[in-house]
């Protein structure tokens, strides 16, 4: 039924009030509402005949000191509600508000599209809304604070970090809680953009040989897809590179990017970090249990390296991952489903291992939809240099170097190594080369490497070579300025510099060095 509103304004004095209810009462009709503030009153009333509606504003109109009568579309403290309404509405967290019975008495649109439930769901108990009975226990009596729970929609189980705080009156007793929660997919993303590494491109990833061409053409064209990929070379050739880089280029690429080293997980907790645990599970576990990191890298990509490392008890539950993309977390029996791209790196041979039995040919199989191959750096020569420059660049923005040429026989000696650990031990080698030079040109001298066939020269001891190249760039730069003014000048550093290296190296001052 309809209900009249009406706003009056009159002089202010006392009794105002029980005159406007009197008038109202004479006529009958139920009063709903009456606000009254200075000078102004707000009177609701259920609906009735429109000639009684008629006598009722004659009357209230004849009222001494009233001064107008009109009607309103809503009373303030509607006003008030439908404001509130839209503040709650425009939050991105779920809220629900309860009595201290655990009877919810608001929420918002976001709670209802969680919880798959109409805003019928006010007035219902948090048993009946999709909450467990503990956790509604648990909220009723102020001991959650933060868990994560699993809450049984009509369209199925919907994991959730809920958040709950305990209302108090004027007077300081309880009088309820608001509740806030989040699917965890989304706390998940949050995580993720909060503490995602510097993502890479294919742009990133420096090439010339069309080997290396081919293998980027293939990664860009199955990026596109969700098919598992398996990407196989000799450590340090770039698969981690790679991964980032199917990921980037993927309709995944807002979602998170999880890496697991297989290597660096123990044995024993290698389930429980994959796949999660439940409460009680263990001794000292997170209160609510774990999620594993498939699961946190539901609608992302999860990167497992060294994949050969994985232990033989995990490959079968691994398995059944890829081929139902389910989940079971340790301690439970109910199965999460996710949706997560696995890419995979080893720089072991996989057929070899599974002619011994340590690793599962199906599983292999399972991986091994979309490989890639990535040759390693004695077999891709003609890239050395562009790699060595792309790395002398980084480096001297890093140390606020200014390299702009490398010798002839310094670009020979990287070009006649094998660099058994790829394009990072190129980079390490370039790294220390710009660290060691004082010059604007890297020399030979200051490419420390392992003796290799070529017949370079063994480095083991880095402090003698470090000292070694830096007195023949000072006796090179002495040569070519006649003096230590001019030699610090063509070395980029300051007259003392130069003056103290010389008395650490024994190097006298010549006659013509009188301008120092």
């Amino acid at each position: 039924m309809e209900r009249c509103r009406f706003r009056i304004r009159f002089q202010d004095r006392v009794g105002m009030a029980r005159d406007v209810a009197a008038v109202v009462a004479v006529h009958e009709a139920n009063i709903v509402s009456l606000e009254v503030r200075p000078g102004e009153m707000h009177l609701q009333f259920d609906q009735v005949p429109a000639a009684v509606l008629s006598g009722i504003l004659q009357q209230l109109t004849k009222i001494a000191d009233v001064l107008e009568v009109t009607p309103v579309k809503w009373l303030p403290h509607e006003l008030n509600q439908q404001r509130l309404r839209g503040i709650f509405d425009t939050v991105e967290e779920s809220i629900l508000i309860t009595d201290k019975h655990g009877v919810i008495t608001m929420c918002n649109q976001k709670a209802v599209e969680v919880l798959g439930l109409s805003y019928s769901l006010v007035t219902l108990p948090l048993q009946e809304a999709c909450f467990p009975p503990e956790i509604a226990d648990a909220i009723i009596s102020g001991q959650l604070k933060q868990r994560e729970v699993l809450l049984k929609t009509p369209y199925g189980g919907v994991r959730c970090l809920v958040k709950s705080n305990v209302v108090f009156d004027d007077h300081g007793d309880p009088e309820g809680s608001m509740i806030t929660f989040e699917k965890m997919s989304k706390v998940r993303r949050l995580a993720h953009f909060i503490t995602q590494p510097v993502m890479v491109t294919f742009d990133d990833i420096v090439y010339s040989s069309n080997v290396m061409a081919e293998a980027i053409s293939l990664a860009k064209t199955v990026a596109r897809g969700n098919s598992t990929v398996l990407i196989r070379g000799e450590s340090g050739t770039g698969k981690e590179l790679f991964a980032r880089a199917v990921h980037m280029a993927s309709p995944r690429v807002d979602n998170p990017y999880v890496v697991v080293n297989c290597a660096a997980i123990p044995d024993t907790l290698f389930e429980s970090e994959l796949f999660g645990y439940a409460e009680g599970t263990f001794t000292g576990g997170l209160k609510g249990g774990r999620q594993g990191l498939f699961e946190f890298a539901h609608t992302g990509t999860i990167f497992l390296d060294e994949i050969a490392e994985i232990p033989p008890h995990i490959q079968a539950k691994l398995l059944r991952v890829l081929q139902e993309g389910c989940v079971r977390r340790l301690g439970e029996m109910l199965e999460n489903r996710v949706d997560v791209r696995v890419i995979a790196a080893t720089n072991r041979d996989l057929h070899q291992l599974i002619a011994n039995g340590s690793f599962r040919e199906d599983l292999f199989y399972r991986l091994n939809v979309i490989p890639i191959c990535l040759p390693p750096l004695r077999k891709r020569r003609e890239e050395i240099p562009t790699l060595t420059w792309s790395f002398i660049n980084k480096f001297n923005q890093r140390l606020g170097k200014q390299v702009t040429s490398i010798s002839d026989a310094a670009m020979e000696r990287l070009q006649s190594y094998d660099w058994p650990g790829n394009v990072r031990e190129l980079e390490n080698a370039i790294e220390r080369a710009v660290n060691l030079t004082m010059g604007g040109k890297l020399e030979v001298s200051q490419i420390m490497l392992p003796e290799t066939a070529a017949g370079v020269k063994d480095r083991n001891h880095l402090k003698k070579a470090a000292a070694e190249a830096e007195k023949e760039t000072l006796i090179d730069a002495l040569d070519r300025g006649g003096s230590i003014r001019r030699a610090a000048k063509l070395l980029g550093v300051s007259h003392t510099t130069v003056i103290n290296k010389l008395r650490r190296y024994g190097l006298h001052k010549r006659p013509e060095d009188s301008d120092g």
